[in-house]
């Protein structure tokens, strides 16, 4: 290599024989710090997602557990009377799986199992509607109330079901404590 500066020139033909080394170390730094940066946004959301479904899921269970008697004559007798056992005791399961369920979630503590719980009772509230007032000409109808019945047991659902398959992710409380569990129960946290 040629240099107007001389000697000056074979400084420079050093330091480019060691650039190879140098562009692939910060392009792997780089790409490490693009990684990161992409999970911890993923993390982020799933935070979000996990704390708006929870702050708003536990007016549910509160709205069942504050008026039972009511939500058994209302909702379960007439629309799940196959249900065996008293059906009081099916309301304060779906309201207490509500509260306790979200607040698993939103702190991310056995958050899979919480999910469970909770998209079940989605399910439940997806019959409920179907049965109450059907699919009312979704997707194309516009209904008197400007929404569906069941749309936002639906949203729930997904949001529960997605969150059942990724996991809390790292900023919950189980990431604190995942690894020192078994490889069986790492799954469940």
């Amino acid at each position: 290599m040629k240099s107007r500066h001389g000697l000056g020139g074979r400084m420079v033909q050093n330091q480019n024989k060691s650039m190879p080394a140098l562009r692939a170390w910060t392009s792997n730094t780089s790409e490490i710090g693009k990684r990161m940066g992409n999970q911890l946004i993923l993390d982020s959301c799933l935070l979000g997602l996990r704390c708006v479904a929870s702050v708003l899921m536990i007016h549910h269970g509160l709205e069942k557990l504050a008026d039972p008697s009511g939500f058994t004559q209302f909702i379960v007798d007439q629309y799940f009377s196959f249900l065996p056992f008293d059906h009081i005791l099916w309301t304060y399961l779906a309201g207490y799986t509500q509260v306790i369920g979200s607040i698993a979630l939103l702190l991310g503590v056995a958050s899979r199992p919480a999910l469970i719980g909770l998209a079940s009772t989605m399910v439940f509230a997806m019959v409920f509607h179907g049965l109450d007032s059907g699919l009312e000409g979704a997707p194309f109808a516009v209904v008197e109330a400007h929404n569906y019945q069941y749309e936002t047991s639906a949203l729930y659902l997904a949001i529960f079901v997605v969150l059942a398959v990724t996991g809390s992710g790292s900023l919950s409380i189980a990431s604190l404590y995942r690894n020192a569990l078994p490889d069986w129960a790492k799954a469940w946290v």
